[in-house]
């Protein structure tokens, strides 16, 4: 496949847009091709004939080109309408058009500014006009205006209407008009969002719904081999909409030309409306976007919707760019293991399989896909995005260096497999380090699990969660806490001690603690106090560690212990 960037194209402004929309309804600019494309078959969809002898028609063809930029070919045919008015009624008359701007079925007059919403100002000095054209006797809209040679774009789901109009426009006192014959495009609706659009800074805020990239701040890393979020809220439940980044070209200019796909847009997956009208979806942005050496200036936009449809409720307002990979470092792990240090963290590597690839390349970046069922530890926040010179057999175990302490930070792998999610992959969380098992690279970050409703008190006395606790080795030790009432004796998922390090013990060893006798986990309804008897071991004799407690909600929580004789 060829890399997306080697097609350039220039990018309209946004102030010329409506204008465009005014051309392209009167023919007022020419279709330029380089190579002309094949004569289209125009079949008849409607026509009238009013008594005093105007005659309108509307036909259609289907295209996979486009009327209106030189050599431009869409990835699928699209239909195209032409319309047509003969005028037999021996003196000029004025043909208008009009469409359903924001409203399904509610047609708005295109040439009476007061029709356009925020753009009024826009429309009165002038561009009204060109959606009102006027014919002598004997003439038809066709011969007094560019052929309709290649038609005009279809919006998905609009009704376009042919009016014959009283009198001479006047844009203060507009005339009267009646309609000729009119056309409904097929397809979803998409109305205008003139809630959201002020003026002509940014005409993309009138076509739909803003999708946004929701994770990086307000100028996200968009780089090749990145997994992001994307989220739009507004549409319609239970939709199935896919992802579409376009190269040199905008959402509103897009939408306004018929909402067809050309060939070099690339697909980024799909996602489904929620209840609630939330679009939350994931994409990987693929190594046919990566820029090409020292040229990191195309803007993309992403669009959301259905490609058989033209049917687009969402797209971005702004362009991003992708760039090459930020602060890329790269692991030697040819001998099946291998560390590096980003910033201030050490990312180590190691795996279980017979094939390790020779490199691991990471880049941290505050980009990431939006956080599920977790709360990141850190604001802005730090994805780690891991990539291997090639495939590797078995497991992979990454682990996180860290300076967090209470609670101890989980370790999080995004999946993005057949359904993209995050995943806890955590299998030990001590000081200074968080270490998890995966089979698969993507983005990695730490966060800590989202509770479930029980409310930890904090570790109560003779324990605490501030300084280092001292205790006895071999004594038994009553760690106390409270979760504001019975939350019943299945609420501990482990208990460990998580040592610092001896020379009998190497550092981070983590072992599984035990229970005095049959006294166990117990709760006393009367203080509202659970008390789980730690039995330590006499071997733990001048050890230095931290007690680590995982209730079944996710929740860490841990002290620092010193073992005397």
């Amino acid at each position: 496949m060829e890399p997306q960037y080697r097609r350039r194209r220039v990018a309209r402004p946004l102030t010329s847009i409506l204008a465009v929309a005014g051309l392209i309804l009167f023919g007022a600019i020419a279709p330029a091709h380089a190579d002309e494309p094949p004569p289209l078959d125009w079949q008849p969809v409607s026509s009238a004939t009013t008594p005093e002898g105007v005659t309108a028609t509307w036909e259609r063809a289907d295209s996979q080109f486009s009327a209106f930029e030189s050599g431009v070919e869409f990835k699928d045919s699209a239909p195209v309408y032409r319309p047509n008015v003969i005028n037999e009624t021996g003196e000029a008359i004025y043909v208008g058009f009009g469409t359903d701007l924001v409203t399904q079925g509610q047609i708005n007059r295109l040439w009476v500014p007061q029709e356009w919403g925020p753009f009024e100002e826009f429309f009165a000095d002038g561009l009204g006009e060109m959606f009102v054209q006027k014919i002598e006797p004997g003439e038809s809209l066709v011969d007094t205006n560019i052929p309709w040679v290649y038609g005009m774009p279809a919006w998905s789901g609009h009704t376009i209407e042919l009016y014959q109009l009283d009198a001479p426009p006047d844009l203060g006192t507009p005339p009267g008009a009646t309609a000729l014959a009119s056309i409904t495009t097929p397809g979803r609706f998409v109305g205008a969002n003139f809630d959201d659009a002020v003026d002509l800074s940014n005409l993309s805020a009138a076509m739909g719904k803003r999708l946004t990239i929701s994770s990086g701040g307000s100028t996200p890393e968009i780089f090749a081999g990145v997994a992001t979020s994307v989220r739009a809220s507004g549409l319609t439940p239970g939709e199935t909409l896919e992802f579409w980044a376009m190269p040199n070209n905008n959402y509103a200019f897009f939408q306004i030309l018929g909402g067809s796909l050309l060939t070099d847009a690339v697909s980024l997956g799909t996602a489904t409306v929620a209840a609630d009208g939330t679009l939350l979806g994931y994409v990987v942005v693929p190594e046919t976007m990566r820029p090409m050496p020292g040229d990191e200036s195309v803007p993309y936009q992403l669009v959301a919707g259905v490609r058989a449809e033209r049917y687009w409720p969402a797209g971005t307002w702004d362009d991003f760019v992708v760039k090459d990979p930020p602060n890329s470092t790269t692991a030697n792990t040819a001998g099946g293991s291998g560390s590096v240090t980003v910033g201030a963290t050490t990312l180590a590597l190691s795996f279980g399989g017979s094939a390790a690839p020779a490199e691991v390349s990471v880049t941290a970046s505050a980009t990431g896909p939006e956080p599920s069922g977790f709360a990141l530890t850190s604001e802005p926040p730090i994805y780690y995005h891991l990539s291997a010179s090639e495939e590797f057999d078995g497991t992979a175990t990454v682990c996180i260096s860290h300076e967090l302490t209470d609670p101890l930070p989980h370790l999080f792998h995004f999946d993005t497999g057949d359904e993209p999610k995050w995943v806890d992959i955590t299998t030990t969380s001590g000081p200074g380090q968080v270490c998890g098992e995966t089979t698969s690279f993507s983005p990695f970050t730490l966060g800590y699990p989202e509770k479930s409703g029980f409310e930890f008190s904090g570790f109560l006395d003779p324990v605490s969660a501030d300084g280092v606790n001292v205790a006895k080795a071999g004594q038994a030790v009553p760690v106390k806490f409270s979760l504001n009432g019975d939350q019943g004796l299945e609420i501990i998922a482990s208990a460990q001690f998580v040592a610092s390090g001896t020379v009998t013990n190497p550092s981070g060893e983590v072992l599984d603690t035990v229970t005095a006798g049959k006294s166990g986990l117990q709760y006393d309804p009367a203080s509202d106090i659970y008390t789980y008897v730690w039995k330590t071991a006499k071997s733990m004799a001048k050890q230095t560690g931290r007690f680590v407690l995982t209730l079944s909600d996710g929740s860490q929580y841990s002290f620092d212990v010193a073992f005397k004789k």
